[in-house]
């Protein structure tokens, strides 16, 4: 599933997220997201591993600090 602006993503936790915005840094497609039912944000990496979609949350803060930057901006 490839993650867009305005959709609801579940995490095999069943944690869902709202995208709230997307952008594309350094070859890499990140989506800023809400939880649903808060205001708990995260910064959300997609990955295409052997033609299979991941989603990872991004933890290093230099790069968090740096996209949150660009997708609140």
């Amino acid at each position: 599933m490839e993650i867009t602006k305005d959709t609801v993503v579940t995490l095999e936790n069943n944690e869902k997220y709202i995208i709230e915005n997307i952008t594309f840094y350094g070859g890499v497609k990140y989506a800023l997201a809400h939880k649903e039912n808060t205001n708990d944000k995260v910064i959300m990496e997609e990955i295409l591993e052997n033609n299979e979609l991941f989603i990872r949350n991004v933890v290093d803060p230099e790069l968090i600090e740096i996209l949150m930057r660009i997708l609140e901006g």
